[in-house]
């Protein structure tokens, strides 16, 4: 989801920062790793009245220290709400407080009420989850793709088998109805459903739209009716635009300029399930006490007590030793305990929804601002660190040890990984080198994985292909790997980072190989245009043309990915466009170059070190265009 400009933008999903491209999903065990501590055995209960007074004094240094400009919190805990108020400005300009009938912008939490919908449908045997859900779309198509059918509870694993579209490069308007998106914005298959994980607002649309066409309602319609109205939550509201009589109580997105908090105008969103969901801190807690209570609250309930177990447990998990997927909840295993929620980040909001239900607890919190340097992703976690450390202090750490025959299997898990959060069969396919993973031997019997814009960790192996930080023994993170039948490692996977897994991926896609082909074939392209002004001729020139079409596509491929151009989904970026064009006609004018360059050695003309230049650049040419293609740059589609 991309913030607003001034502009109306329309966006769906998660997560976003401001004036930058979705980050990492690794990001997550970071957060996690860095803020959430651990904390051992059953709880003791805990005196309430002490939480509102924690939770103030870390909200409210929070709101100082990372310029953030207000949140709202609730916390509820053995049936009760503790706490649901409001902290700071909804609008730093006007300085309007935040109170508890302030609406916040949550985004993707609002995929836990699909959710909750569909087992609703389930539990009415109106909906089975390992049905095929082609069965339940009447006016919509999905590629047959597989032969294993696409279902509910695939879906609510984010492991449909969907590519990810980042919409840095968007492809034209948003569609008006449900049914219209998810027809126009098909994703293409790229896996076998239940296979991995990558987080899919597609996939929760799908959802959203089955719903309607099971139930004969609108989403939220039938949600107001069956989920809303029966738990009091009349603050409540799945709205792609903010009503206006709604405007004046909704808390406004706030990005930091000069260190102040600047507040943006309301954004329009593409579709209801995927961020569009405007709530309160009151009406979320009464949401989390009827998960906490088996489905009901106040005498009303929404879910059988069966019905909330079944959503609860965990359904789907890359390797049974890390967390997973519960029905829609991601699930979060810290030092031996469990807790299920989800995060929204979008609109310049930060969410963060969390239950633990064996101590019937649970913690909403949402920020509206980033904060200096993302802090609000870090804040949520901080928060929720003081409510488990209030609990129980985290057990000593004991530091792992590595294994003495370890520096015999490190190459083997040596390579470059790639997020599943990312497309395969679109342009934005060649941005997946951007949040790659760099692993390869410490030779200190540890692993090193470098992040994008992180130094190197020290990864230690505990188990086989699990591995535990090398300098922070306390971390609750965890990496396994997966081998195939044949014992080469396959894929790359974080503790508390359910939503997507990284795969190893070949040389040739490579950042390391990215970077050192552009590199070498700019020099290149540089050296014939050169030479096409130093030397006329037909041969010469047309090599320069063709090295002076792709020095124009690189600059203007570099300035979209490195200042990460957002732009509407009005209109496709004519940057874009132009480089794309450039790159195909320096392709239509390649095997020009290569006659041009038999001639010219057959008949040798000119001087050697122009007749090497000009080969080195056809054959740069030649590599490049075969890179351009790989990628889906040209506008040709797939090999």
């Amino acid at each position: 989801m991309f913030p607003s400009t001034g502009e109306v933008r329309y966006t769906c999903g998660m997560p976003s920062e401001p004036h930058r491209a979705p980050p990492g999903l690794s990001a997550l065990v970071l957060v996690l790793a860095l803020a959430v501590p651990a904390w051992a055995g059953v709880p003791p209960r805990v005196d309430a009245a002490a939480l509102e007074p924690l939770v103030e004094r870390v909200v409210t240094r929070q709101l100082a220290a990372y310029r953030i400009p207000g949140a709202t919190v609730a916390v509820v805990r053995d049936g009760q709400v503790v706490l649901a108020r409001g902290y700071g400005d909804a609008d730093a300009g006007k300085h309007t407080p935040v109170v508890d009938t302030t609406l916040f912008r949550v985004a993707s939490l609002g995929k836990l009420f699909v959710w909750t919908a569909v087992m609703q449908l389930a539990e009415r045997g109106r909906l089975d989850l390992d049905a095929d859900v082609q069965t339940y779309l009447e006016d919509v198509r999905l590629p047959g793709a597989y032969a294993r059918p696409l279902t509910l509870a695939h879906l609510m694993a984010h492991a449909g088998g969907f590519e990810v579209h980042e919409r840095l490069w968007p492809e034209g308007p948003p569609p008006g109805t449900l049914a219209e998106y998810l027809r126009e914005r098909r994703p293409a298959r790229v896996r076998p459903p239940g296979e991995l994980s990558a987080y899919s607002d597609y996939g929760t649309s799908l959802a959203e739209h089955i719903v309607e066409q099971v139930s004969g309602q609108p989403f939220e319609q039938y949600l107001r009716e069956n989920v809303l109205e029966p738990l009091g939550m009349r603050r409540t509201f799945f709205r792609r635009t903010v009503p206006p009589a709604l405007a004046d109580d909704m808390a406004l997105g706030h990005t930091v300029e000069k260190g102040s908090p600047r507040a943006w105008p309301l954004d329009q969103v593409v579709v209801a399930s995927s961020g569009s969901m405007l709530t309160t801190a009151t009406d979320l807690a009464r949401f989390m006490l009827a998960h906490l209570q088996g489905g009901q609250h106040e005498g009303h309930r929404i879910l059988r007590e069966e019905t909330v177990r079944r959503m609860h447990r965990q359904h789907f998990t890359h390797d049974s030793r890390l967390s997973g997927w519960a029905h829609g909840f991601m699930e979060f295993h810290l030092n031996g305990q469990r807790l299920i929620g989800h995060l929204g980040d979008a609109y310049l909001f930060h969410s963060l929804l969390v239950l633990r239900p064996e101590q019937g607890m649970g913690l909403f919190v949402s920020y509206n601002g980033p904060g200096e340097k993302d802090a609000a992703q870090r804040a949520r976690m901080e928060l929720l660190r003081a409510l488990l450390e209030h609990d129980s202090p985290a057990p000593p750490p004991d530091l792992p040890v590595p294994p003495r025959d370890f520096a015999e299997r490190a190459a083997r898990f040596a390579g470059g990984y790639q997020t599943t959060w990312r497309s395969y069969r679109t342009s934005e396919a060649s941005l997946g080198w951007r949040q790659e993973l760099r692993v390869r031997d410490g030779g200190d019997g540890t692993l090193h994985i470098k992040e994008p814009g992180h130094a190197p960790r020290r990864w230690v192996e505990v188990e086989p292909r699990l591995f535990r930080p090398a300098e922070d023994p306390a971390s609750p993170e965890r990496v396994a790997f997966r081998e195939d039948a044949a014992g080469h490692i396959t894929h790359l996977f974080f503790e508390n980072q359910p939503m997507a897994a990284y795969e190893r991926v070949p040389w040739y896609e490579t950042s390391v190989f990215t970077y050192g082909l552009l590199a070498v074939c700019a020099a290149l392209f540089a050296l014939a245009v050169l030479a096409g002004i130093l030397h006329r001729s037909p041969g010469t020139l047309l090599v320069a043309a063709i090295g002076l079409l792709h020095l124009l596509f690189l600059s203007g491929f570099t300035l979209l990915v490195r200042h990460h151009v957002e732009v509407e989904y009005g209109a496709t970026p004519w940057l874009l466009g132009a480089a794309m064009a450039c790159a195909l006609g320096a392709v239509v004018l390649t095997p020009g170059a290569f006659v041009g360059s038999a001639r010219a050695w057959w008949k040798r003309s000119g001087s050697l070190a122009l007749r090497l230049s000009l080969s080195g650049a056809t054959l740069a040419a030649t590599a490049f265009a075969a890179w351009l293609h790989h990628w889906h740059l040209l506008g040709l589609g797939p090999w």
